[in-house]
């Protein structure tokens, strides 16, 4: 039956069938509109026939549809062993020939790879009940699940719980770590995906609660992992990258290259920065290191977080980042997330499958096909803000910029300034410590005279007390010494000549330290919520804010100023019992200001930035732009070789499929015409590449002048093309 065409719904006793071109039409409408299940198919097919529904047809066609899906994946895996693509790790190491298709001729990049993470919970997938009186209710373990390929297994994400490996001492590099590790702010405190109330949080009825992903930066997906029973914990992303670093560490290795991989490997995730400290402290930080990790966050999230964090994280800042925006998982997912009505009441068996085939089929015909349309499309970008660099100039030179030195000093001291806000000042908290001992040491030394006077003017009586009084200023003397060491000491950092006492200038200005310490963390606190806020407003006002980067900006803004009234209140409460009294803050004002000078709160604060260079709106603009322009420059060299290799490997498997053809058909004809179909499927979308490639040069802005490095693979395009 199968040979004429036709798929029976069971193999021995089978009372209906369908078509192969039937199913091969659900197969495929089913991978163009993920949200189409099989009910609605069959009615419609009824229709069409003129046959009343029956609901036991559904289960039928479902039958012969997994049948002829697992031929379909049978024959894949035959094809992928006859071109020696069949290895456990093959997949996730060449999925992408413009990340992965290194060359010997490529020009080193600061980041050699960029790929994002996150985790979705619109996949998740009601647990049946393992003893329902109804069977196709029951859960059905199944070891024949589908997706190995894709799928890490639930063993290998479960070894990166951190119970299993907390106790574990943290590793200790043997040189200068990299800077990444210390560049952690305090942001992992308040964004809420990375609190352990959200991601330790399971919901009883479902037992997968949706998936994570890693996917490179042109949408191909790399590994996908069921989150099991819990929202998304730190051990989906540490297993995903354990599996990717290693399997690419052993690939290097069993090419004979023992040296650490040249360029940083990007990896973006909406808290990234909390990520990146707990790769840090966990078993995967050497590997991590070898490998070159470098930690990012995406343009959209990366404005939810604290100011500081963006300094350090934000994919603008990161050079050799070029206009990648780091969000290529919320892409994915925008479309994936059709598949959730038809896997949300699914068996384990159709949940993997539904999900596996989508993947396969948006890595091998939507995103590898549209490589070329990505590459001209970030090529068009990078020419157009590489035209606003002479306007650019014009702008440095009025705002006094004669160097780009000068940006990177204002970046440093924002950074040092945001710093300073989360913590008082080493010397200010020295003062006020040794302002305290001095009283201690007065107190004790009051103490300690009454004891020896008490002592001293003792006279045996009824009741002999001289013990008491000997030990009570033996105490005394002893905590005297304690005190006077910790004097000393103090003395010693502040380089104090002459102890303070009581009524000196330095004497007053500790003691107001002091009294001021509750006052100083509201203002610090209220300070640095208000600056990250207007710098946010700047951004959110700039030209070219896409729409769903200002309702995500104006989403994370909302979240901020409830953060903001309760530091109003907090400071408006110490500041009534400082002397004299502070003026008491607005909070209706507070909304409505969008520029620093508005603030007159921060003239109260340690340092009034108002007038610093890198707090002028107009400057922020400029720092912004200047990024960006620095950014499509980057991104020109990394497009340059990405198209190198987009040829070269479109050239290569050509000949691979051709050359493996012919020797298949002598001896296995039928496995040899599958072949074929692969190339001819492939070679459509290479004719596609090649013509998107050429329409490069005939974009506004391009100069042959300025883009040499395009030469090589024009050449190389136009001579395939006229073949």
């Amino acid at each position: 039956m199968v040979r004429s065409g036709i798929f029976p719904s069971s193999p021995l006793r089978h009372h209906h069938a369908f078509s192969t071109r039937t199913l091969h039409l659900f197969h495929d409408l089913f991978c163009q509109c993920p949200r189409l299940s099989i009910q609605p198919f069959i009615k419609s097919l009824c229709d069409v026939q003129g046959f009343p529904f029956k609901p036991y047809l559904m289960q039928q066609f479902s039958s012969a549809y997994d049948a002829y899906v697992e031929v379909k994946s049978r024959t894949r895996k035959l094809v992928a062993q006859t071109l020696g693509r069949d290895s456990s790790t093959w997949r996730i190491l060449h999925t992408c020939p413009c990340c992965q298709n290194e060359l010997q001729e490529d020009d080193p990049l600061e980041i050699r790879m960029m790929v994002a993470m996150d985790g979705n919970d619109s996949l998740k997938r009601v647990e049946r009940c393992k003893d329902a009186a109804d069977n196709s209710l029951a859960e059905v373990a199944d070891s024949g699940v589908a997706g190995d390929d894709y799928f890490l297994s639930r063993t290998s994400v479960d070894n990166w719980a951190e119970e299993n490996w907390k106790n574990v001492p943290p590793w200790v590099p043997q040189n200068s770590f990299q800077e990444w590790v210390w560049k952690t702010g305090m942001c992992e405190e308040k964004w809420h995906n990375a609190s352990d109330k959200n991601t330790g949080k399971s919901w009883a009825k479902f037992d997968e609660n949706g998936i994570f992903l890693l996917i490179c930066r042109h949408g191909l997906v790399l590994s996908l992992a069921d989150m099991v029973k819990s929202g998304e914990k730190a051990k989906y992303s540490l297993a995903s990258m354990h599996h990717f670093l290693e399997a690419e560490r052993q690939y290097r290795i069993s090419n004979g290259e023992d040296a650490p991989p040249k360029g940083k490997l990007c990896f973006a995730y909406d808290i990234g920065c909390t990520n990146s400290k707990t790769v840090h402290r966990s078993p995967l930080a050497p590997l991590a290191n070898y490998m070159g990790y470098l930690p990012a966050v995406g343009t959209m999230h990366g404005y939810a977080h604290e100011r500081a964090c963006q300094l350090n994280f934000l994919l603008l800042y990161q050079t050799g980042a070029g206009l990648e925006d780091g969000e290529t998982s919320e892409q994915y997912f925008s479309k994936s997330n059709s598949l959730a009505s038809a896997t949300r009441h699914a068996s384990i068996f159709h949940h993997r499958q539904m999900i596996t085939e989508y993947a396969y089929h948006t890595n091998n015909f939507e995103m590898y096909g549209n490589l070329s349309k990505f590459l001209r499309n970030h090529y068009s970008q990078a020419l157009e803000i590489l035209g606003t660099a002479p306007s650019l100039r014009i702008q440095m030179r009025e705002a006094g910029i004669k160097d780009a030195c000068v940006i990177f000093q204002w970046m440093e001291e924002e950074a040092a300034y945001l710093q300073n806000l989360s913590r008082e000042p080493p010397v200010e908290t020295l003062q006020m410590e040794y302002y305290r001992k001095l009283i201690a040491l007065r107190e004790c030394q009051a103490v300690l005279k009454d004891a020896r006077l008490a002592w001293l003017s003792y006279r045996p009586g009824e009741r002999d007390q001289t013990s008491a009084l000997e030990r009570a200023q033996r105490h005394a003397q002893e905590n005297e010494r304690k005190i006077l060491a910790d004097v000393h000491a103090l003395e010693s950092k502040l380089d104090v000549h002459v102890r303070w006492t009581e009524g000196s200038a330095q004497w007053e200005e500790a003691g107001a330290l002091v009294t001021g310490t509750k006052y100083r963390r509201a203002l610090d606190k209220l300070e640095g919520l208000l600056v990250s806020r207007i710098f946010e407003l700047s951004r959110l006002n700039i030209s070219g804010t896409g729409y769903k980067m200002r309702k995500h900006l104006a989403s994370a803004l909302k979240k901020r100023l409830k953060s903001i009234q309760s530091a109003i209140i907090e400071y408006n409460t110490v500041a009534a019992k400082m002397k004299p009294k502070r003026q008491p803050v607005d909070w209706e004002e507070v909304v409505e200001y969008t520029f620093l000078s508005e603030f007159d709160i921060l003239r109260d604060t340690r340092e009034d930035i108002r007038e610093c260079p890198w707090a002028v709106p107009a400057n922020r603009v400029i720092i912004t732009q200047f990024f960006k322009v620095i950014g499509a420059e980057d991104e020109l060299s990394r497009v340059h070789q990405e198209i190198r290799r987009l040829i070269t490997y479109m050239q290569r498997e050509k000949d691979e499929l051709t050359t493996r053809e012919r020797e298949l058909m002598p001896t296995n004809p039928t496995l040899a015409l599958q072949v074929r179909n692969f190339c001819r499927e492939r070679g459509r979308f290479h004719e596609v590449h090649r013509k998107r490639l050429l329409s490069i040069t005939k974009l506004p802005g391009f100069d042959w002048s300025t883009n040499r490095k395009i030469d090589t693979f024009l050449s190389v395009a136009t001579d395939v093309l006229e073949e």
